[in-house]
């Protein structure tokens, strides 16, 4: 079989499921459905009645990633049946689901800040999501062209280790830090083309590989699957999502539905440093990455990394690093060449 034909077969088995198009189509509408070099994107928006939001699939070579950003009105049901044998690699940010499988006397309750990987082998079942809940999910499915492809089954066992079969009550993980920077990395990509395509596929490598370095059976801590730990990621994610907003502890508080009082103890105890602490290194290190690799203009980088005044963004870095944001690029030039 061709290559082109290859691509074609595995994005068709990745999206062409009548149940699952047919409940998009009711519960959302295409808003575009476009392919450029080998990629396959299609984008839904919910309808006013189940709520705001998008669905967003990325189809190329055996492999698909989803982002599902939305704020439910209704409670929503979505088909996850899979007709093919399928490694499923699923990271929720933010939100609640309850996974019902056919042939499981209990059902999998998944929440924010959690992820799991698993290995499906044709399987029944349905994904519920509550209204009235902000659900923010990314989803990577590989097909058993892509397993092949990078030998996953001959080195990692996926089919035995990561069963669906096999899972318990505790088949998630938590979001480590790494795995957030990717995820944020793939959720504000703007690249186009070949480009884009080279870089979802390296970004799904680097997850699958973290997940996979965390084994199907490594036990969670107590307190990082305790619900104030995951609010807590949660603020550490939405901070460093947005570089260029900088929230008050309240606006955090409120976002993830804290206390401002638990927020700052909390936060402090996961992190060592003070929600204000841990917002200006995140700044300082974007910044200087912006300085260093980057030919954007200071008061460009000043807005980017949240300082509208960039006299402000000058104070606030030499404070830190001890020269000039301007004096910074000159010395990382010099050390170039």
């Amino acid at each position: 079989m061709d290559k082109k034909r290859r691509n074609m077969v595995s994005s068709k088995n990745i999206s062409t499921n009548k149940k699952i198009d047919c409940i998009l189509n009711t519960v959302s509408k295409t808003v575009s459905t476009y392919a450029s070099h080998g990629i396959c994107t299609r984008k839904f928006e919910l309808l006013p009645e189940y709520g705001c939001g998008s669905i967003e699939y990325h189809y190329f070579d055996g492999l698909s990633i989803g982002f599902f950003d939305a704020q439910l009105k209704k409670d929503l049901n979505l088909d996850s049946s899979y007709l093919t044998n399928t490694l499923k690699l699923s990271y929720l940010i933010d939100g609640e689901q309850i996974i019902k499988v056919d042939g499981k006397i209990y059902d999998l309750t998944y929440e924010s800040q959690e992820s799991y990987l698993v290995y499906i082998s044709k399987t029944l079942g349905s994904t519920q999501y509550s209204k009235n809940k902000k659900i923010k999910e990314v989803k990577i499915i590989m097909t058993p062209h892509f397993i092949k492809k990078h030998k996953l089954d001959l080195e990692y066992l996926i089919h035995n280790k990561y069963a669906l079969e096999n899972l318990n009550k505790n088949f998630t993980k938590p979001i480590c830090n790494q795995t957030q920077e990717i995820l944020i990395d793939l959720l504000t990509n703007t690249r186009q083309g070949l480009s884009k395509r080279l870089f979802l596929e390296s970004k799904a490598l680097e997850l699958l590989s973290i997940q996979l370095d965390l084994g199907p059976n490594v036990p969670i801590k107590n307190a990082t699957s305790d619900t104030i730990i995951k609010k807590i990621y949660e603020v550490q994610f939405i901070i460093n999502s947005d570089l260029s907003t900088q929230y008050s502890v309240h606006e955090l508080a409120r976002k993830v539905r804290l206390n401002d009082f638990m927020l700052k103890k909390e936060f402090k105890r996961v992190f060592n440093m003070t929600i204000f602490e841990y917002a200006i290194n995140a700044r300082m290190t974007k910044a200087k990455k912006l300085l260093k690799y980057g030919k954007k203009a200071i008061y460009e980088i000043s807005e980017l990394v949240g300082y509208k005044n960039s006299t402000h963004f000058t104070a606030a870095f030499k404070k830190i690093e001890g020269v000039t944001p301007k004096r910074y690029r000159e010395k990382s030039l010099k050390k170039v060449f």
